[in-house]
């Protein structure tokens, strides 16, 4: 390199000096010089003024209106080293907690080395970084470092009330992450999803023994991510067949009215019928010469089953295919051609528990091309939920 060449090449102390200047007309009344002119090494501040960050988050009522950052160069900056910052306040009694101090250089800083690696000045990224970490809710951040994991677990156990909102409030504060998958907050939010769904109290009590005897610190959150996951089950198990109480309703009446045939789901049956593992069917009312037995060829996740009464004078088949009602909302059903059965919940009124069908029964013209079977008697009509499933049952 020719000496000419090397004397275009500005020195550190150009450098620093086109710098400053560049932030002294950025910034204008912001800006104040903190060393003399002459001086080296080169020290100022930035004012970092409340009303830029906007009043939609408050920002501007919790942080002091003498705010600076403060910038001084090294003799090696911005070859081989970054500036060294600052917090400086010129009057107000209103400071910052140390935690928020900290929280803003470690930003700038950061900001910093990622320049130091390409050799480029830094001074106007750190400042923007800084107003940015303000703006976006950094000091709420670094105020909340100063409660403990256990305290900010306690704060959002009260104030969860989905899985949604954890993760929202764990993406704009990812300070709370870890206090967010404690057991003191999963197991609100287990108790809060599950209470209005089927089978809420044998699922809270079933969580609540295997808590007692495998404690694990996030044994909630994984509960909780295990029970939506069961949730998209379509099976039936035949230890929870065998454990459930089912109301038994038939579809229509037996007979039509002129040429009406009427729905049954309305009437309650007080038919109550349990499916015992060795086969038996026990039912609530018995039926002269009536014996009943349930069987399948599938062991453990059942998605149908046959149901046989071998009465006095023939042998009674019925095929019933398992259903998951609604996302796992109301629990099990299995379904046949002529008849139906819901699991009871402990809890339930069991007229509620066909209210999704019988809210929203219509009255289904039979078409000319389909033979009616279902009676003796001639069905042209017949009142059927609005489901598509139920409209497509025989005639």
């Amino acid at each position: 390199m020719s000496n000419e060449e090397e004397k275009k090449i500005p020195t550190i102390a150009q450098q620093q000096n086109e710098e400053m200047e560049s932030m002294a007309a950025i910034f204008a009344d912001g800006f104040t010089l903190l060393s003399s002119s002459q001086e080296q090494p080169i020290s100022y501040s930035i004012h970092l003024k409340p009303d830029e960050f906007g009043c939609d988050n408050d920002i501007s009522l919790r942080l002091p209106e003498d705010l600076r950052l403060t910038v001084s160069y090294p003799s090696t900056y911005p070859d081989n080293d970054i500036p060294t910052f600052d917090i400086l306040y010129d009057k107000t009694n209103i400071t910052l907690h140390e935690i928020q101090v900290r929280a803003i250089l470690k930003t700038v800083t950061t900001v910093a080395h990622e320049n130091l690696e390409i050799g480029m000045p830094c001074a106007y990224s750190c400042v923007q970084a800084a107003k940015e970490f303000l703006t976006n809710g950094g000091l709420d951040q670094a105020g909340l470092a100063l409660l403990s994991d256990d305290s900010l677990a306690c704060i959002l156990s009260y104030l969860a009330t989905s899985k949604e909102y954890i993760d929202e409030v764990c993406t704009a504060l990812p300070i709370v992450e870890n206090a967010a998958k404690q057991n003191i907050v999963w197991k609100q939010l287990c108790r809060r999803r599950w209470k209005d769904k089927w089978g809420y109290k044998m699922r809270w009590e079933r969580a609540l023994e295997n808590f007692n005897t495998q404690p694990d610190e996030h044994y909630w959150l994984n509960t909780y991510n295990n029970e939506e996951e069961d949730a998209k089950r379509t099976y039936i198990t035949r230890n929870e067949l065998c454990n459930l109480t089912f109301d038994w309703r038939s579809w229509f009446k037996c007979q039509p009215q002129n040429g009406l045939l009427s729905t049954r789901l309305r009437r309650a049956s007080n038919y109550y019928v349990l499916y015992c593992d060795d086969g038996d069917v026990r039912v609530s009312v018995d039926k002269a010469g009536e014996n009943w037995k349930w069987k399948t060829n599938e062991d453990e996740h059942i998605t149908y089953l046959t149901k046989e009464s071998r009465g006095l004078r023939e042998t009674l088949s019925i095929d019933f295919h398992v259903l998951r009602l609604q996302n796992w909302g109301r629990g099990w059903e299995l379904r046949s051609k002529i008849y139906t059965c819901r699991a009871i919940d402990e809890e339930d009124n069991v007229d509620e528990l066909w209210a999704d069908l019988t809210a929203n029964i219509i009255v289904q013209e039979r078409p000319e091309w389909i033979k009616s079977t279902r009676s003796r008697y001639e069905i042209n009509r017949r009142e059927v939920p609005d489901d598509e499933d139920c409209k497509a049952l025989p005639w």
